[in-house]
């Protein structure tokens, strides 16, 4: 289990999975507390505070997330069952679900009747485990299908899109006279959340048949924007993406050190707001909370579909890179969503944890459809 897709790319949720399992299969549950998880996993010392540090809760949510993932896949429905009971770090083994029996055909007898009733039997068996198949494969349809849904406007098998990311750092400046001047030349690095979530997301659509174009925003012109789909990744060290989101709902601000996600129509709320540090990098563990917009607009200047995957800064970004790729997240956001979504411009506003300076799951905040 811990080799397989959901869990070989990362340390921490292995880790705790690894620690949960064997202490209760040696029978040492009274040590699988929140705070034995976060010193003897995590390394946090004993004095340890779990509510300023939810490191052990967070974790626990994803590794519930990446064993029901494990389990959706054909090959291990047949498995013993790994369950951690939300509130609790004492894993549960459940037995794997019984085969449907398959009966084999009965001798042929004189009785006509009991000849019919035995030939059904294994009629009736097979037809319960095609149900059972087919019950599956609508299942993980349905799992996948709210994803695929998302990126539909976008995605055509030998299709182009344009993949522009911002420049490294947040320009020291507001954000109206960054969106007044997109395309200025900043520096030509890329930060390392945005290349995170930019191989995330090529790796993602490349799969779906589309060819990809890449360039970063000061390299970019309205122009290319013509042409093709394309896909911002940054918020605040993107100009195209604040130039994009300057009539939208819900857009970015940056004053001085203080950057927020503006509702305008609630524009003295600052509920998604975050002090910029001088230098992000050095100073990322302090961050605490980071904030997101994913935008999907049928734009009417270019009259091509553009998306924004914008954090405030890169912890945010990933997460929203994250949330598009996953069909679990996008899968609960769509419940809250009116059911014609799929084809309208959207906009939704994600949070994120930001644990020793890495992005914890999303969360979806708040959306608008039009």
């Amino acid at each position: 289990m811990l080799t397989s897709s959901p869990f070989r790319n990362s340390r921490r949720y292995p880790a705790m999975l690894r620690y949960v399992v064997e202490h209760a299969l040696e029978g040492n549950t009274r040590d699988l507390k929140e705070r034995t998880v976060a010193v003897e996993v995590f390394g946090r010392p004993p004095d340890f505070d779990p509510g300023a540090d939810p490191v052990v809760r967070t974790s626990a949510a994803e590794v519930r997330k990446r064993l029901a993932q494990y389990y959706q896949e054909p090959e291990h429905g047949a498995e013993i069952r790994i369950e951690l009971p939300v509130g609790s770090y004492i894993p549960e083994f459940q037995p794997a679900a019984p085969k449907p029996p398959v009966s084999i055909s009965a001798p042929v007898v004189l009785a006509s009747n009991a000849r019919r009733r035995r030939v059904w039997i294994p009629v009736a068996a097979g037809a319960v485990v095609l149900i059972a198949l087919v019950a599956a494969w609508i299942g993980l349809r349905l799992q996948t299908s709210e994803l695929e849904r998302f990126w539909a406007p976008v995605v055509a098998p030998g299709g182009n899109l344009l993949m522009c990311v911002g420049a490294a750092g947040v320009p020291a400046r507001s954000t109206e006279t960054a969106a007044a001047t997109p395309g200025g030349a900043r520096g030509g690095r890329i930060g390392w959340s945005d290349t995170v979530t930019l191989a995330r997301l090529t790796g993602f659509l490349e799969k779906r048949g589309l060819a990809i174009q890449f360039c970063r925003e000061e390299q970019a012109t309205f122009n290319d924007f013509q042409l093709m789909p394309a896909v911002l990744i940054g918020g605040l060290n993107d100009e195209w993406a604040l130039r994009l989101m300057e009539n939208l709902r819900f857009q970015f601000r940056l004053e001085g050190s203080a950057a927020w996600i503006a509702d305008r129509e609630h524009p003295q709320s600052r509920d998604w707001s975050i002090e910029v540090p001088n230098n992000p990098d050095s100073a990322r563990p302090a961050l605490k909370r980071d904030y997101a917009v994913i935008s999907r607009i049928h734009n009417a200047r270019t009259g091509k579909i553009t998306i924004t995957v914008a954090g405030l800064l890169g912890t945010g970004t990933v997460a929203a890179g994250r949330f598009l790729t996953d069909a679990v997240y996008l899968r609960d956001a769509a419940r809250k969503l009116p059911p014609d979504w799929r084809n309208r411009n959207l906009q939704i506003v994600l949070g994120t944890e930001v644990i020793e300076g890495n992005a914890g799951p999303p969360e979806v905040l708040a959306s608008v459809i039009w």
